[in-house]
């Protein structure tokens, strides 16, 4: 190869020329199998970017087209949505106006008001809480009407609805009761005030109750019956407010007598004191009424020291009255009298059951209430029922009715023999083993003598058993025969 430059041979393997420094490039020599094998590929290449180019368009094409077709769908179904809620709203007007919903009463009420028919607005609302009783906007917007007109009395009666039908919430009947006090404070008419939050312990209503109403004031002392005259009454209210009062003369307002001071009850007779707390509203309180009964002249009934009840010891009764008095008592049922037994002394409560009534009597001969008492007297059983048989035959052997304590009796035949039956309690003595008498022949055969006995269940006391005219059992006491 030469230099293109200077011509120099260049030898093989420079990249430079010797002579003239020339850069060498070496191109290999030219043939056309290879140049057309390396145009044929350059040729499918192009062919295959081609078709790579049109694939894309067409998929880009395709994409589009659905695009289009999914953007064309979206645009049918929000437009049948939105016809669906058409449907729906225009379905709720048509059923309002056309079912008589609260809300068809209302807008009726509301067309009547516009046109100056405030009372045919206030029937529409009328017929509206007949067919939707629960519905409180129908109610206030009555009362409401009715304020326009000047009716509070209708306006009232409305709010009362709420109140009174307990169909409403808490919250409701809280509106309510303010806006009847918002009523009230109009027309400065709060006598009705307590009457509204009486008889009622909802805590709404005890929370508007303190707000709104006093409380009624109390009455010191009780009502009652004194013996004495001068009984002094107090009243308080508990918050400062003005207590107003009547003596026998109806129920108090703010023009009746003033409380200032205690209120003396000077003289004999009945007095009805009634008394109301009137607040810085002008509200009354609920009244108050207290009756007494001043009796001078009247015996005050003996007090007696021991109460009716069971007892099982040895008790003493014991009245009490002034010294003025006597005391006098029946111990048979019957109201005791001055010419009763008269109480001197501490009575002994007898055993078993008994009853007392007691009386007072002046010099007089005024008298005072009776008064009764109930006692059971038993003592403890310190005697069993075997003790009891064995003390009555040694009792019986003593008195000589038996010869021995094997039942033998003098002149007769076989033996008698004792058998525990009952326990008894005898009106005014107390409890007693009741023991029945058998008489046995030698050959066995017993028989009932027909005699009873009765030995005490405390002390072992032994007494024949017997009966009164009116058939009750009695002691009799034992004898020889």
């Amino acid at each position: 190869m030469k230099c293109p430059k200077c011509g120099l041979e260049i030898p093989e393997g420079h990249m430079y020329c010797d002579n003239c420094g020339t850069e060498i490039n070496i191109v290999p020599d030219f043939e056309p199998e290879v140049e057309n094998e390396i145009n044929a590929t350059l040729s499918g290449v192009a062919d295959e970017l081609n078709r790579d180019e049109k694939a894309k368009e067409e998929k880009r094409r395709k994409r589009k087209a659905l695009l289009k077709a999914i953007a064309k769908r979206w645009k049918i179904i929000v437009a049948a949505f939105a016809a669906l809620i058409l449907v729906i709203v225009f379905a709720s007007v048509f059923l309002a106006y056309h079912n008589k919903t609260s809300l068809y009463y209302l807008s009726l009420a509301e067309s009547a008001k516009a046109s100056g028919d405030t009372a045919g607005a206030i029937e529409q609302l009328k017929e509206g809480n007949k067919q939707h009783p629960d519905n409180s906007d129908i109610i206030f917007r009555m009362s409401d009407y009715y304020l326009e007109e000047g009716d509070f009395e209708g306006a009232v009666d409305s709010l009362m609805i709420i109140v009174d039908s307990g169909l409403f919430p808490e919250d409701k009947v809280k509106s309510a009761y303010e806006s009847i006090m918002s009523i009230y404070k109009q027309t400065g008419d709060f006598s009705k005030a307590g009457e509204l939050f009486a008889d009622n312990d909802s805590e709404t209503v005890k929370e508007l109750r303190s707000k709104y109403v006093p409380n009624a004031p109390a009455i010191y002392p009780e009502s009652g019956t004194y013996d004495i005259v001068n009984v002094s009454l107090r009243m308080v209210d508990g918050s400062g407010n003005a207590i107003y009062y009547t003596v026998n003369d109806g129920v108090p307002s703010d023009e009746s007598i003033l409380y200032e001071n205690e209120i003396v009850l000077e003289n004999e007779g009945v007095y009805n004191i009634k008394a109301v707390a009137v607040n810085e509203y002008g509200i009354s309180s609920v009244v108050a009424e207290s009756e007494y009964v001043i009796e001078a002249g009247a015996v005050p009934p003996p007090e007696i020291m021991e109460p009716s009840g069971e007892y099982n010891q040895n008790t003493m009764i014991v009245a009490v009255t002034k010294a003025e008095y006597s005391i006098f008592y029946t111990t048979d049922g019957s109201d005791p009298t001055m010419e009763s037994k008269q109480y001197i002394s501490p009575i002994t409560m007898p055993v078993g059951t008994s009853h007392y009534k007691f009386i007072a009597y002046d010099n007089d001969g005024n008298f005072s209430e009776i008064v009764e008492r109930d006692y059971h007297l038993v003592y403890s059983r310190l005697v069993a029922p075997e003790q009891a048989v064995n003390s009555l035959v040694s009792t019986l052997v003593r008195l000589d009715i038996l010869l021995d304590n094997s039942g033998k009796v003098r002149g007769i035949e076989g033996h008698n023999e004792y058998i525990y039956n009952s326990i008894i309690e005898i009106e005014g003595a107390g409890e007693y083993y009741v023991v029945v008498e058998n008489h046995v022949l030698n050959d066995g055969t017993s028989a009932p003598t027909g005699l009873m006995y009765a030995v005490n269940t405390h002390d072992g006391t032994v007494n024949r058993l017997g009966y009164d005219s009116s058939g009750k059992y009695t002691l009799i006491t034992i004898s020889n025969r």
